[in-house]
């Protein structure tokens, strides 16, 4: 079947995207209660491994057969905020990561959320589209947060040191990929930011 990624997004909810999207969201708070409230860290991992695979396929979906909604376009990525804030705050509560890596991943995040996403929505300006990029650094992210939960199984036979090690070699990957894209979407608002300035102006060359 054709890619249909070049259809204009559409008011629907009910796709099958969005579903994943819904099943994403309403994993979060079983993921902390396992990891947290049953203190089952196995369960907790396999729980966050499955967000992370429908985190993968909705939007392959999505454009593969023609189903990008204006509503999956705003929930996608809110999700995936929310699904890194909760396996942060594991990290945090079950000391499996130093501080300071969670630290700077959640500060990339609350800057563009708290900071730059209010002044486009004021300016009535679109929110840069995700870069590929972003998506590597999200994915690095996500696979380094998956490792250091790993590490905390302690209710069966695995290799912690090595999964603490590749851990940390998707730190040295993830946080540069994290931090160029977030500067690449400052960038993009910006230039919106310009160009709007320019239009109002009447000098939209500059």
């Amino acid at each position: 079947m054709p890619d249909q990624a070049s259809a204009p997004p559409s008011d629907a909810i009910l796709t099958v995207p969005n579903l994943l999207t819904f099943f994403r969201l309403g994993l979060i708070p079983v993921f902390l209660y396992a990891a947290i409230g049953a203190r089952n860290m196995g369960w907790a991992v396999v729980i966050a491994a499955l967000g992370f695979v429908t985190d993968l396929v909705d939007g392959k979906i999505a454009r593969r057969y023609g189903q990008v909604s204006k509503l999956g376009i705003a929930l996608d990525p809110l999700s995936d905020r929310l699904g890194l804030a909760s396996g942060a705050a594991v990290l945090i509560v079950k000391h499996l990561s130093p501080l300071w890596v969670v630290l700077v991943v959640v500060a990339r995040d609350a800057v563009l959320v708290l900071v730059g996403a209010p002044v486009l929505k004021a300016r009535r300006l679109p929110i840069p589209p995700v870069t590929k990029v972003g998506k590597y650094g999200s994915f690095a992210v996500s696979v380094m947060f998956g490792l250091f939960l790993a590490s905390g199984i302690h209710n069966i036979s695995h290799p912690t040191h090595s999964i603490r090690l590749a851990a940390w070699v998707f730190v040295v990957i993830s946080l540069p990929l994290y931090y160029a894209s977030g500067a690449g979407y400052v960038r993009a608002a910006l230039a919106s930011l310009k160009e709007q300035n320019d239009a109002e102006r009447g000098n939209p060359d500059g």
